[in-house]
């Protein structure tokens, strides 16, 4: 008698262990955890927010408010950030500068009574300009910004080469009309010494030791630095903000955001 479990041929019919819907089933489930993995490690679909995501934001000081504002620039002449943030400042200067205090501090270290102990980051040649732009912005106040535009875009890029500096500021200071002779006696005498110590007390008192550092009204700026930004904050500084604020500046930034120092 034939067995019903044998073929006709003698051998056993193999009898598939899964349908063809298991398996599918099976394949899906290998898909959908193969979407999962994939999310897990390359991490949010693009627009979902998470918690990495979320930044805590950086707090901003409160300004000191004024009637009169006063901004202190401090630099060092020949740092170029420095330099930079003269160019920067020079809009808000024409635009404000009748309603602020706005200066540029000159960042060194005085060892001794003499000028030639006037210690700056980039040597003597720099220190002796520091001196130089105290004395004009004294005796020149009219003249001092111009004198800084002219300086920073011709002489400042042949520091380096005293006889061409020196030839550079001859030229520029009898372009201005600055009595240069009158300026070098004194830069090179006690009045000279007396402004940069002056500058290197502030600068040390108020914690100015990299070029360029802002403060308005005493609070330190970390803002960018653009002549708009620089307008902004001065003049969220006032105890009434004047017309000349409504004034929209350059939102333009400086090439370079670092320091010297």
């Amino acid at each position: 008698m034939q067995d019903e479990k044998n073929s006709p041929s003698g051998q056993k019919e193999n009898t598939p262990m899964f349908g063809k819907w298991t398996i599918a089933a099976i394949i899906g489930i290998f898909a959908i955890l193969i979407v999962i993995l994939a999310i897990i490690t390359l991490g949010s679909p693009p627009g979902k927010t998470t918690a990495a995501d979320v930044r805590t934001p950086v707090p901003t000081q409160t300004p000191e408010k004024s009637a009169r504002p006063v901004v202190d620039l401090y630099v060092m002449s020949f740092c170029p950030y420095g330099t930079q943030a003269e160019t920067v400042m020079r809009p808000v200067v024409d635009l404000l500068g009748a309603k602020t205090d706005i200066s540029v501090r000159y960042i060194t270290t005085v060892k001794g009574a003499t000028v030639d102990s006037i210690d700056s980051l980039h040597g003597p040649a720099e220190a002796k300009e520091d001196l130089l732009q105290l004395c004009i912005m004294k005796s020149d106040p009219e003249k001092y910004w111009d004198y800084l535009k002219a300086f920073n875009n011709q002489c400042y890029p042949v520091w380096q080469n005293t006889s061409r500096l020196d030839s550079c500021r001859k030229n520029v200071t009898l372009v201005l009309g600055i009595d240069l002779p009158k300026i070098e006696a004194c830069a090179t005498g006690a009045e000279g010494l007396t402004l940069v110590e002056m500058d290197a007390a502030e600068s040390s008192a108020i914690g100015a030791s990299a070029s360029p550092t802002l403060f308005i009204n005493g609070v330190k700026y970390a803002g960018a630095r653009t002549p708009e930004a620089f307008k902004q904050a001065i003049c969220r500084s006032f105890d009434a903000a004047p017309s000349e604020c409504n004034t929209t500046l350059s939102s333009a930034s400086a090439a370079s955001s670092g320091g010297c120092g």
